[in-house]
């Protein structure tokens, strides 16, 4: 009686550890069904297009510049009346939400690539992305080293033609928000419209994932 007794506790305590540890490494299940706004790039799986910048500091920005931190990615010029001021304002707000509201204590930045390097020097970026936000890095290079970057990452930027008064054009770029992890790779982008809340529910699904 004592043997089957010995046996049954056994097998009970062998029955909790498995479920113990089915549980605590269950699969989180599907990201893309718990994803409110963003597109995840799992299937990808690369890193970030190599490339070399200049930040708003004078400082060189390659990708061991943002290798352990969580990177926003987002391509504009600084004399942008609308899309860009409104964009960098929810990124700001997302990324203040998640560092006061969920405590987030990851490095997180704001990366501003502007697609206007003939006027978005060195202080016309600093001036912009301070303004915004401690958190945000405003980077640019010239033509020959942006061109290729832009290409590789799939962002279209084309400069308007403005009845020859050249000091005041636009330009008609793309406005999708790469979210980048610790490691370089692509993690996901946003499309329009952007909006705080569902960056920031869908930045913590992914960080979950990570």
């Amino acid at each position: 009686m004592i043997n089957k007794i010995i046996i049954l506790l056994a097998a009970i305590i062998a029955i909790s550890f498995g479920v113990y540890s089915y549980q605590q490494n269950a699969p989180l299940g599907n990201i893309k069904d718990q994803l409110q706004h963003a597109t995840y790039l799992y299937d990808q799986k690369s890193a970030i297009a190599n490339y070399q910048l200049t930040d708003h500091n004078g400082n060189a920005f390659t990708p061991d510049s943002i290798r352990g931190a969580w990177t926003f990615w987002f391509f504009g010029f600084t004399h942008c009346p609308d899309i860009c001021p409104i964009t960098m304002g929810t990124l700001t707000a997302s990324v203040n939400n998640l560092k006061t509201k969920y405590n987030i204590e990851d490095e997180i930045k704001i990366i501003f690539v502007s697609v206007d390097p003939e006027r978005d020097n060195i202080e016309a970026l600093k001036s912009y992305v301070t303004a915004f936000s401690e958190h945000a890095v405003g980077v640019t290079a010239a033509d020959e080293q942006l061109a290729p970057f832009l290409k590789n990452m799939g962002i279209i930027a084309v400069k308007q033609d403005n009845d020859g008064q050249l000091a005041n054009y636009l330009v008609d770029h793309s406005s999708s928000i790469f979210l980048i992890a610790p490691d370089t790779g692509i993690s996901a982008y946003f499309g329009t419209p952007h909006e705080v809340d569902n960056i920031v529910q869908d930045f913590l699904t992914i960080k979950k994932f990570y």
